[in-house]
């Protein structure tokens, strides 16, 4: 980089003129997301699982919200709530679609014998580059017509 000083220091595309770059160990963005802010995920996984009392068949016991609400409405539709019945099919047809696709899923894990295969090519390339014949670096590309 150019020295501050520098009095012919060329402004155009990508330097910009010294006084609005960023300062060293400042941020670009000072008033962006703030350190620990949580995303919408994090907090409403967190909700979902913070515990409740509720009674159940009069005894008091602690559950996560989310089994909470679970049990209500699946209860609900069980009482004839038909929004609470459209709910609860449209998540079992999902859970089911879900455990169709597990056989699909676990035709993807790679088998004993590929794996070792895969290591060794692995171990091939790792040791290729670090010979003492290259100097432990990676060939250089060559030039079109080049030998």
């Amino acid at each position: 980089m150019a020295d501050k000083e520098d009095p012919q220091y060329p402004v155009g595309y990508k330097k910009p003129p010294r006084h609005t770059q960023f300062k060293r160990g400042m941020s670009g963005n000072a008033k962006g997301r703030p350190k620990g802010a949580k995303n919408f995920a994090t907090v409403l996984e967190q909700e979902l699982s913070a515990r409740i009392v509720v009674t159940e068949n009069g005894k008091r016991k602690r559950i996560s919200k989310r089994e909470a609400i679970a049990k209500q409405t699946v209860n609900k539709a069980a009482a004839g709530d038909h929004k609470a019945t459209s709910i609860l099919l449209n998540e079992a047809r999902f859970q089911e679609s879900q455990k169709q696709l597990l056989p699909v899923a676990q035709s993807l894990i790679v088998a004993p014998e590929d794996q070792m295969v895969m290591d060794s090519i692995l171990q091939r390339i790792l040791q290729a580059r670090s010979s003492p014949l290259n100097g432990g670096s990676v060939p250089e590309p060559r030039e079109e017509g080049e030998l």
